[in-house]
């Protein structure tokens, strides 16, 4: 049977329910679906059921009726499909089945199936799409104050979601802000896992002194048992052994550390876990399948329960249940009691913790929203990486393959020429191999930079003589111009060797056969402040269109000559250890980077 929600119009809010074999939607009062909307026809259109689907249809409607953004004269229903008809729109739904709970064994929840739990709701509130609308027009100073707390909490769980996407973490700031503002006992939040549909816990939270009471009562209950066992005498003590050996559940929060108001059950060792607080699943039903927050008074029928062993389960409690929900759906529930000695939840902590149900409900859906979105796009990383790095890696093992193969030559002919030949081949392309490995180590590692004093002249002078080779290749002349004063710095010797050398070998391949000049110059900035470590070509220059995006991984203007990794992390290198990359080029004239080191 679905639902049909209005999330635009005059009627924004309500939700009807699609009951029968047709429906008729429109301004009649006597429709199914009446609506205030002026534009609606009387009879506007109605909703059929065809064997286990549903049908709508137009009724000659003068505006017509529109699914999902088309007009339609007929067509079937789907959750999540909008049919707007004139200026209001509606949202189709199918309320879930029963909620298929998880097996909470080893967690401090327990579903009620057996009737045990009697709960009598006391009060209901309906979830808004726009939970910040409950604190509208508050009257008197009770209800402003209770506008000010819910507002306040609203925009923690906006602020909680603007600070981290993860869900788990989410929630758990959630529970530990739901006990700032409600008194609560105890507390947890069931959420739908979508791949199962069952219900999961993820945020479950004790009161502290709760704790402490419950420790008051077994050490004096574990002091009356060893009165007891000791006046039993030795006839009575294996017996007593038998007991003492088996574990009691009134022990099972001993110990519980003091550090926390409010504890997480993951925080208790698992020998040392309240009892599990007890909900009946009927309630939970109600709430997912109507979207109500619930204020019930539960008390335990079970014979069991009657002697009052501890303040912890037994006796009666005062407890709130609201839904998570979204703009889709509901996602799970939050529950919260305390016991009736503490004092009980009024209808005011019930449309704050409805209000806050819904205000959850967005931020889940839009943490999993972005959870979505990192994750297309770290797929989409993968495969421009893959894309660019086969490429490259390609002609790597084609030149070490042409490389052999000249070796092979000169080996059948015994002579040495080709062989010396092939053998620079390989050599140059098991170089390229060992920097794409350097590259990607570089800019993928999140160990942090090993930083000691060092002579940045002395990575330069290195640099220099390791690129010479590939400059004399070229024909090129690669000199360097130090600052012979320049003071030591901290930093990884081998992160900025390795930065450098990526910006000094760009600049060769950068710059024309023997006219081509590269100089390495370090100086200190005008304010003494840093350490510049200059590489001036006299190259093309970069044009103006790609420099925003030569510091972008995989970002390339070689084609398969090049993997884009080079620049990206060299910056990286350098901006994990407090500095960072510049650089100035004109089309023409050549282009100088500079790494900038802090002197302190």
């Amino acid at each position: 049977m679905p639902t049909l929600t209005v999330i635009q119009g005059p009627d924004h809010g309500r939700t009807f329910e699609i009951d029968g074999a047709s429906s008729v939607i429109g301004r009649d009062p006597q429709c199914a679906v009446p609506l205030r909307d002026p534009g609606v026809s009387r009879h506007h259109a109605r909703i059929e059921l065809h064997g286990d689907h549903y049908i709508l249809h137009d009724a000659g409607s003068s505006n017509g009726t529109y699914m999902n953004g088309v007009r339609i004269a007929e067509a079937g229903i789907q959750p999540g499909d909008q049919i707007r008809v004139a200026n209001t729109i509606l949202t189709v739904a199918y309320p879930p089945a029963d909620a298929a709970l998880e097996n909470y064994q080893g967690l401090p929840i327990q579903v009620d199936t057996e009737g045990r739990v009697d709960s009598s709701i006391m009060a209901t509130a309906t979830a808004s799409g726009e939970p910040h609308l409950a604190f509208v027009g508050g009257g008197d100073m009770a209800e402003m104050r209770t506008s000010i707390v819910g507002l306040r909490a609203l925009y923690r769980i906006a602020e909680m979601l603007a600070h981290n996407y993860d869900i788990d973490h989410l929630l758990g700031g959630i529970m530990d802000m739901v006990f700032d503002v409600v008194d609560a006992d105890r507390g947890f939040i069931l959420l739908k896992d979508s791949r199962t549909g069952g219900m999961a816990p993820k945020a479950i939270r004790y009161r502290e002194d709760l704790l402490d009471e419950i420790r008051r009562e077994q050490s004096a209950e574990a002091l009356e048992r060893g009165t007891r066992s000791s006046e039993l005498g030795t006839q009575d003590r294996k017996t007593d052994e038998d007991a003492a050996a088996a574990p009691s559940k009134d022990a099972a929060v001993a110990g519980v550390p003091r550090s926390a108001f409010r504890v997480p059950s993951s925080e208790v060792p698992s020998s040392e876990k309240p009892a599990p607080i007890c909900v009946s699943r009927t309630i939970i039903n109600y709430v997912i399948k109507r979207g109500e927050g619930v204020l019930t008074t539960n008390a335990m029928q079970d014979q069991r329960f009657e002697e009052g062993e501890s303040v912890q389960d037994f006796g009666i409690r005062s407890a709130i249940c609201v839904p998570i929900k979204s703009r889709t759906g509901i996602l799970g529930i939050i529950h919260v009691d305390t016991h009736v000695s503490q004092g009980r939840f009024s209808p005011e902590d019930l449309k704050l913790m409805t209000a806050i149900g819904c205000q959850t409900g967005l931020a889940v859906e839009n943490a999993l929203l972005m959870a979505s979105q990192v994750q297309q796009e770290r797929l989409a990383a993968v495969g421009q990486a893959v894309a660019s790095l086969s490429h490259y890696t390609k002609n790597i093992l084609q030149g070490i393959e042409g490389g052999s193969h000249a070796v092979e030559t000169g080996l059948a002919r015994k002579d040495l020429e080709p062989i010396e030949k092939g053998w620079a081949i390989i050599s140059r392309n098991l170089h390229r191999v060992g920097t794409l490995v350097l590259d990607m180590l570089s800019y993928s590692r999140q160990a942090p930079p090993n930083l000691v004093q060092t002579s940045v002249n002395a990575i330069v002078r290195e640099v220099a003589e390791l690129a010479q080779p590939a400059a004399r290749e070229k024909q090129v002349a690669l000199t360097t111009r130090l600052d012979t004063t320049l003071p030591e710095v901290a930093v990884d010797p081998d992160g900025i060797h390795h930065a450098c050398l990526n910006i000094v070998h760009n600049a060769i391949e950068a710059v024309a056969p023997v006219s081509g000049k590269v100089e390495i110059a370090t100086r200190l900035s005008p304010h003494q402040s840093e350490v510049w470590i200059t590489v001036a070509d006299n190259g093309a220059g970069i044009p103006r269109e790609n420099q925003p995006m030569i510091f972008q991984a995989f970002y390339t203007s070689k084609g398969h000559k090049g993997t884009g990794l080079g620049l990206a992390a060299a910056a990286k290198i350098v901006e994990e250890q407090g500095g960072r990359i510049t650089f100035n080029s004109e089309p023409g004239q050549g282009t100088a980077f500079v790494i900038h080191l802090r002197r302190k």
